[in-house]
């Protein structure tokens, strides 16, 4: 059976840290360690720089969800696609001058106030990253994200800092940490000479 979106071409080495074991997946055992990730209710963060297809491949993703299971969505404007009957849609409000009326932390606020199974956040830019991670940890679990970076290292370092930015008083280190801690499963996307691929997914040891 062709893997489509869940097909991965190379993998690697990407060591994450001491605190929490990762393995890299390649090849048919990605497909269907995606599949599972989804049908388990793991915690997703997609990331990738600029037309890597974050999107494209998080509306995959959610084509495995449940039927009976009630998705949120959140995004800044509307691009994810799914046919999903307990899925509800909810887009950030822009201003004239461009700044967010209603922002995606105003969002998310008001998504775990709507009982989600699943939260599913288009992309983590600013402030929500805090209260993204906290959301997943308290009840939300198998929640989805997107973050623009180059490598799963990055992807870290880039959510650690939003989530500093946000105003956490945790130590550097101590945000890495909770970030493993939150993050299940990582996939890496890139664009190379025209071609969108996977060349990452660290899933979180089963031991």
């Amino acid at each position: 059976e062709d893997a489509g979106a869940f097909d991965c071409s190379t993998g690697g080495d990407a060591p994450l840290g001491s605190e929490r074991e990762f393995r890299s997946l390649t090849g048919r055992e990605a497909a269907a360690a995606l599949r599972e990730a989804v049908q388990e209710r793991r915690n997703i963060l997609v990331s990738g720089g600029t037309s890597t297809g974050k999107t494209t491949f998080l509306n995959s993703l959610l084509a495995e969800v449940p039927r009976e299971e009630r998705l949120i969505l959140i995004e800044d404007t509307p691009e994810l696609q799914i046919e999903h009957e307990n899925a509800v849609g909810l887009i950030a409000a822009r201003g004239q001058l461009g700044e967010a009326d209603v922002s995606a932390e105003d969002l998310l606020i008001a998504a775990l106030r709507m009982r989600p199974d699943r939260i599913i956040l288009g992309e983590l830019r600013g402030v929500e990253a805090f209260t993204f991670l906290r959301a997943v940890n308290t009840g939300h679990p198998g929640s989805m994200t997107t973050i623009h970076a180059d490598t799963p290292q990055r992807a870290i370092e880039q959510l650690s800092l939003l989530v500093l930015q946000a105003g956490s008083k945790l130590a550097r280190k101590d945000v890495r940490h909770y970030v493993r801690e939150s993050v299940d499963t990582f996939v890496q996307l890139e664009r190379r000479e025209g071609e969108r691929r996977i060349t990452h997914i660290l899933s979180a040891s089963a031991s």
